[in-house]
């Protein structure tokens, strides 16, 4: 299998080695070529350096992004927030850094053909690796020209590198006898207790709202009202629609291009087309589908490619107007700006102030948005991004400084924050009162489910149970609470979700743990993996913090 992988990466391979020459040689040439001057004025930018990589520059930006997003689908993750992928963000560039810095070597070909075997992505229905998931994957990648040519490869070599580094800074894994005992011993511990629980959502206690408490509040709390740092902006837009009329006829050999490259989705249009029909019609869709030929689609192959080319014209166009605005060195408010737009045939679409937070909630393009935050000075426009129907330019237009507004203006806001701080702090309150009524009617010899009705809650009962058999409605946090609790003791309110839940533990069992227990030696193996991983990440973490720009330490 691994020969296979090896003479298949020397067959079609080829274009991505050549290409990684190319980015090789790319990259030098923006780097000698990186200063104010080469296709655009700098004096207004700042770079945000990150172990040698620029995080304000989209060209470096995107490049990573295309990066993090392939490494992710290779290995069968999946990115939940923008939290975890800048953590995957940051953490690659990071680890990445570590490896030139420790000389880790990019791999072999028989080891990259291994490295390969072992990714989730072309696993089949056993689990194991599936060389058919793997040449539908290559096909896929070498047929969409869209894909940056080695980047397959280039993330492979670096996810190679990336994991020796991990294992290395990981360790293997040290903890004391006693813990593995402790665990093994928490988990097959028989537990009994009883639980009272308080309703937060029918606590309804009396608050003062009046306008002297609200004032009071929002003066203590004015940061949380803060409206950040906003763009003003406008952008230029590039209707693909536009350039329809001006694009040349597509000869046949670019059509026919154009459905080998799109073939998977012609034919599975056309055969859902057909499929409807026949439903329509009344028709049995019994039998083997007859394969799906150009002429049988070269409609919407004709359709689909003049979309795209006049995508790309779009761009193009929006692209020399970027272009334009800087080798003329145009002014943003004047005569010279206002008769390129003319001649263009275009206009400027205002954009509602916004910040950085809020660029992920605006219909335009994100990057787009976020561009505006790197201009400033002479460098006004953006790039070309791409939007729904064609590209945009975004002119830059200036900053709204961050402001508290009036408490007159967030008087709806601060009210609503202000009763709910209230209500969870009346309910502590009650729930350190309601303790104390606990302990002492206990005391007095009252069972714990006598003192907590008479105090209007609800109890329940939990018999003999170990935390790997855990009955049916009993919270989780009130099981983590009894493991550190002593028979006999009353818990300080809990608040989970939304309940007050007070823990009375009445019997508590410890087993006593061979060591050749097998749970024994599963608990030496789980801590070991959890030190291990805990190391790494606070590794990672560090190196992360280390390569941030000093202006970013400081937040």
């Amino acid at each position: 299998m691994i020969s296979w992988i090896q003479n298949h990466l020397i067959r079609h391979g080829r274009w991505i080695f050549l290409s990684l020459l190319a980015l090789i040689i790319v990259a030098f040439v923006f780097t000698i070529g990186a200063t104010p001057g080469c296709t655009t004025d700098r004096s207004g930018y700042q770079a945000s350096l990150f172990y040698g990589i620029d995080m304000n520059s989209p060209r470096e930006r995107e490049a990573l992004i295309r990066k993090v997003e392939l490494s992710a689908f290779l290995d069968g993750q999946q990115i939940r927030s923008d939290q975890e992928f800048q953590g995957l963000l940051s953490g690659r560039v990071a680890a990445l850094h570590l490896a030139d810095e420790l000389s880790v070597p990019t791999p072999n070909q028989r080891t990259l053909a291994g490295f390969i075997q072992s990714k989730n992505a072309f696993q089949g229905p056993d689990g194991e690796f599936s060389l058919d998931e793997y040449t539908r994957f290559v096909d896929q990648i070498e047929s969409n020209p869209r894909t940056p040519q080695g980047l397959v490869l280039q993330v492979l070599m670096e996810d190679f590198r990336i994991e020796q580094v991990s294992a290395a800074i990981t360790g293997p894994g040290y903890l004391l006898p006693s813990e593995a005992l402790t665990q093994a011993q928490r988990n097959r511990t028989l537990y009994s207790l009883d639980t009272a629980e308080l309703s937060f959502s029918a606590f309804s206690p009396e608050i003062d709202t009046s306008e002297a408490a609200l004032k009071q509040y929002y003066e203590a709390n004015q940061m949380q009202y803060e409206i950040p740092e906003r763009i003003r902006a406008s952008y230029v837009f590039f209707d693909k629609a536009a350039f329809q009329d001006e694009l040349p006829t597509a000869s046949e050999s670019e059509l026919r291009e154009h459905f080998v490259a799109h073939r998977a989705r012609f034919v599975d249009a056309h055969n859902a087309a057909r499929e409807a029909s026949k439903t329509d019609n009344g028709e049995s869709e019994d039998g083997e589908k007859p394969s799906v030929t150009f002429e049988d689609v070269r409609e919407a192959v004709a359709e689909s490619y003049r979309a795209e080319q006049a995508l790309h014209a779009a761009n193009v166009a929006a692209q020399n107007f970027a272009f334009t605005l800087y080798r003329d060195e145009i002014p943003r408010n004047s005569a010279a700006f206002n008769t390129l737009l003319n001649q263009s045939g275009l206009s400027l679409t205002k954009i509602e102030p916004y910040t950085l937070q809020g660029v992920r909630r605006r219909a335009l393009s994100p990057e787009m948005l976020e561009s505006a935050f790197a201009l400033g000075g002479n460098r006004y426009y953006s790039d070309a991004f791409k939007l729904d129907a064609g590209f945009g330019v975004l002119i830059y237009e200036g900053r709204i400084a961050p402001e508290i507004p009036e408490f007159e203006a967030v008087e709806l806001e601060v009210t609503a924050n202000y009763k709910a701080e209230e209500k969870r702090r009346l309910f502590r309150e009650e729930g350190e009162r309601f303790q104390a009524e606990l302990k002492n009617k206990v005391a007095e010899g009252r069972s714990f489910a006598e003192a907590a009705e008479a105090l209007g809650l609800s109890v329940n009962s939990f018999e003999s149970f170990t935390p790997q058999d855990i009955p049916d409605g009993l919270n989780h946090n009130a099981l983590q609470r009894a493991q550190n609790m002593q028979v006999g003791e009353i818990s300080p309110m809990l608040t989970p979700r939304q309940a007050g839940i007070f823990v009375h533990l009445t019997a508590k069992e410890v087993p006593v743990i061979a060591d050749e227990d097998p749970e024994l030696a599963q608990a030496r193996n789980f801590l070991s993996r959890f030190a291990a991983f805990t190391t790494g990440s606070a590794f990672s973490d560090e190196l992360i913090f280390r390569g941030l720009p000093k202006d970013r330490k400081a937040d």
